[in-house]
């Protein structure tokens, strides 16, 4: 009888993980699934191309003040309620996208169906950018400080099995409706907190009091990290907007085959990602510092290889990069938690807010480059190279107490 017993809780111990794993999934199949459905969706009337660009985008601005909350939260009440919070308003923001679109298609009056379309979007941000801290600070938790490499890794794994799997989803059920995407990801995150809600709490540890300034401020101790994550991301879609343009310039392919590449393309970087996450990191093959090293200085030859102007190159120095960032992202929040050992959640939210700014001074940086080429691949190689620089001057400490 004992036995049994302690099978079962072997059993759902195992579980747990790989739950965790999946809910993390949802974000990429949820971001990448609309974005494959967005060309039907403006097809059938109502919103254009560039307002749904306005709406999205209200949805990650707000996750610059959301996850730093959210993470702090999940370090003092524990990361199960900030999980299912986030669960719960995923699902309320699709019914809410589903129900703007629906009714912006069939009315004369655009303005109130946009406002319930931002006010979704608004839900998302403020809610679902609690999905990634709580889920990277429960995975430790259960994984144990020994293991945290690991357990940030199962979260990135899952991240990448979505963003894979989103448009692969996307294209299957949108052959049933233009809209079976959103209700598709109404229905998932009820079906993720049902499953959620099952799993036992497991509480964090309580935060000491702060100053309200140190509420909000970043701990000194981890803007390193934060500013890698924000060179990082800033290099990552800084080249995704260069796409278009260094087809164009390297191949004379029409635009929907432009298209298809870029596809193609990105759908091999989530592959290499995806495959260095589980064969290197989730293995522990390497240290933090290794990987640290190795990332930095794989990205910096990825980004240079993109200088010579040859398609062949140009997908070589995709799965580099998609490698190095593979390599780099747990390392460096892995080591931004050790700062801070005792409050993960919180070092978790502001690594993804500094994801978010990096996205964000994307967008600034493709304004000013993209129109004179090659600049854009300069610009992402010197903030490789910052990373390099960052890796070399910057060693990791014990965590304070």
């Amino acid at each position: 009888m004992a036995h049994a017993h302690t099978q079962a809780a072997r059993q759902t111990e195992r579980w747990q993980p790989i739950t965790l794993t999946l809910i993390a999934a949802l974000m990429g199949i949820g971001q990448n699934g609309l974005l494959v459905s967005l060309p039907l969706l403006v097809a059938q009337g109502g919103f254009s191309l560039s307002t749904w660009a306005v709406i999205i985008a209200v949805g990650s601005v707000l996750f610059l003040p959301a996850a730093p909350f959210w993470g702090r939260i999940s370090d003092q009440h524990g990361p199960k309620f900030v999980v299912l919070q986030a669960l719960t308003g995923m699902a309320i923001s699709f019914a809410l996208l589903l129900t703007a679109t629906l009714g912006a298609q069939s009315s004369a009056i655009q303005w109130p169906w946009l406002s319930l379309a931002v006010l979704a979007r608004v839900i998302y941000g403020l809610t679902v950018a609690g999905m990634v801290p709580a889920n990277q600070h429960w995975a430790v938790l259960l994984a144990g400080e020994a293991r945290r490499m690991q357990a940030i890794t199962s979260i990135s794994i899952g991240l990448s099995l979505g963003r894979l799997a989103g448009p692969l989803i996307a294209s299957a059920v949108l052959v049933i409706s233009p809209y079976a995407s959103l209700t598709l990801m109404l229905l998932l995150p009820l079906l993720g907190a049902i499953a959620i809600s099952m799993m036992p709490h497991c509480a964090g540890k309580k935060d000491e009091p702060h100053s309200s300034a140190r509420l909000w401020l970043a701990p000194k101790a981890i803007w390193p990290y934060m500013g890698y994550g924000l060179a990082v991301c800033a290099a990552i879609a800084l080249l995704q907007y260069n796409l278009t343009p260094m087809l164009n310039h390297l191949t004379e392919w029409s635009a929907d085959k432009v298209s298809q590449a870029i596809g193609y393309l990105l759908t091999l970087s989530g592959i290499a990602t995806l495959a260095v996450q589980v064969l290197v990191v989730k293995r522990q093959r390497l240290s933090t510092e290794r990987m640290l090293s190795l990332g930095a200085i794989s990205m910096v030859t990825g980004y240079a290889l993109l200088l010579v102007p040859h398609f062949a190159v140009l997908v070589m120095a995709m799965l580099v990069i998609s490698a190095a960032c593979a390599l780099l992202i747990p390392a460096y929040t892995s080591q931004a938690m050790q700062r801070f050992d005792h409050e993960p959640g919180k070092v978790s939210g502001y690594i993804a807010m500094a994801h978010t700014l990096g996205y964000g001074f994307a967008s600034l940086l493709a304004t000013l480059t993209l129109n004179y080429p090659p600049l854009p691949t300069l610009t992402c190689l010197l903030l490789s190279c910052t990373v390099v620089i960052g890796v070399l001057v910057i060693k990791p400490a014990a965590s304070p107490r």
